[in-house]
C-alpha cells in the first residue's frame, strides 16, 4: 500500500521524553557555548604590589593573597613591581585586561597621593582603577637610629635644630604617604632634612640601622620588630591613640605635634571595566580572607587595623581620601613631573 499525501505531509508527534531529551541536549550545547565568565577563575590570579619584597605592603599582601588562593582554588600570586613611587607598579595593572586576573594592592600612596604629584602618568590614575575591598589600616611610626642621643619626640626635634646640616631622612619614594609624613614632620617641629629615596622601606631601614639615615616615617607592621629588639627607636605613632601591639609608644599628637595624624590603608583595585561578577567575587573572597581566623590575629600582630570593607565603601571612602589630601599636598606645591 502506497503512502497517501496526508500521511507524507504529518509532522512527526513527539512524546514528553523526547522533549524532555531535546532540551538537555539543548542545554548541553549552551553550556559548552557559555562563556568562561561562569568558570571564573579558571586559571591562576596575579597580585601587583607596587613596592619591593619584604615592607609591610608586601606583608600584609602575601597574607591577603594566599587565603584567596585557597579559598578559589587558584593561586593569587604576589609580584613586585616597585619604583617610582609605586607608578611602575599601578601601570602594569592600568594596561592588565579588564578580565578580573590582575590585581592591584592599591595603598594611600598610590590611590590618593598619586593622582595629584603626578601630572605626566602613562595612565589615570583614578579611572583607570575600579575598588574591590579596603582591607586593613595601617599606622605609621616615626623611626630613628638608636645612636642618636634622643630619647623622645621633644629631644630629638632640639637634636635636629642643633644639626641642620647633618640630617636626612629617608622613604620609599618620592610623593609617598612616608614621604609626606616626613614632610609634615619638617614643617610642623621647624626642622630641617635631606631626602633620600628608596625602592622600599626595607632597604631603607637597612640603612638607618647601619646608620646612614637619622630618621624615617614607616607604615608600622614592617617595624614592629625592629622596635621590640631596639635595633631602631620609635618617638611616635601617627594616629590618633596608641597602638595595642606597642603601648609604650607614644603618639606624635600627644608628644608635642598635636595636628599630627594620618594613617596608611591598603586596598584591592582591579582594572577599570572588569566584570561586575567578577568585582563581587573577589570583594567576598576578600572579606573571607582578612576575616579568616588564621589570619585575622596575624593581621593584628603586624599593627593592622582589620576593615574588609564591601567595593561599595571602599569607592566612597576613596573619594572622601582624595578630597581630604588634596588642598595638603597643593599646599606643599609638590609635583614629580
Amino acid at each position: 500500500m502506497q503512502p497517501t499525501t496526508d500521511s507524507l505531509c504529518a509532522a512527526p508527534r513527539l512524546t514528553g521524553s523526547a522533549l524532555l531529551a531535546g532540551a538537555a541536549a539543548l542545554f548541553a550545547v549552551l553550556a559548552l557555548a557559555a562563556p568562561a565568565h561562569a568558570q571564573y577563575p579558571d586559571r591562576p590570579l596575579r597580585m601587583v604590589v607596587p613596592f619591593a619584597p619584604g615592607g609591610p605592603t608586601d606583608l600584609i599582601a602575601r597574607l591577603v593573597a594566599a587565603r584567596m588562593g585557597e579559598s578559589m582554588g587558584r593561586p593569587v600570586n604576589v609580584e613586585n613591581r616597585a619604583g617610582a613611587g609605586g607608578t611602575i607598579g599601578s601601570a602594569e595593572v592600568a594596561r592588565a585586561p579588564a578580565d578580573g586576573y590582575t590585581l592591584m594592592f592599591h595603598n594611600i600612596s598610590t590611590a590618593v597621593i598619586t593622582p595629584y604629584v603626578y601630572k605626566k602618568l602613562s595612565y589615570d590614575a583614578i579611572r583607570d582603577f575600579a575598588p574591590v575591598s579596603r582591607l586593613v589600616d595601617v599606622p605609621n611610626v616615626l623611626i630613628i637610629n638608636r645612636d642618636i642621643p634622643a630619647k623622645n619626640l621633644k629631644e630629638f626635634i632640639a637634636y635636629a635644630r642643633a644639626n641642620p646640616g647633618k640630617i636626612n631622612y629617608g622613604s620609599s619614594g618620592v610623593g609617598t604617604i612616608l614621604h609626606l609624613s616626613a614632610e609634615l614632620f619638617k614643617q610642623m617641629s621647624s626642622t630641617e632634612g635631606m631626602h633620600i629615596t628608596y625602592k622600599g622601606s626595607a632597604p631603607a631601614t637597612v640603612d638607618l640601622m647601619a646608620g646612614a639615615l637619622t630618621y624615617m616615617f614607616d607604615n608600622l607592621p614592617g617595624q614592629i620588630e625592629a622596635i621590640r629588639a631596639g635595633s631602631v627607636r620609635a618617638l611616635g605613632v601617627t594616629t590618633g591613640t596608641r597602638v595595642p601591639v606597642l603601648p609604650d609608644v607614644p603618639t606624635l599628637a600627644e608628644s608635642g605635634l598635636p595636628q599630627f595624624r594620618n594613617a596608611s590603608w591598603f586596598a584591592l583595585f582591579v582594572r577599570s571595566g572588569t566584570p561586575p561578577e567578577f568585582i563581587k567575587r573577589l570583594e567576598a573572597e576578600a572579606i573571607k580572607a582578612v576575616n579568616d581566623p588564621a589570619v585575622l590575629p596575624r593581621l593584628r600582630d603586624l599593627g593592622a587595623i582589620p576593615i574588609a570593607s564591601t567595593a561599595d565603601d571602599l569607592g566612597k571612602f576613596w573619594r572622601a581620601e582624595l578630597d581630604s589630601w588634596r588642598p595638603l599636598i597643593e599646599r606643599l606645591n609638590l609635583s614629580l613631573d
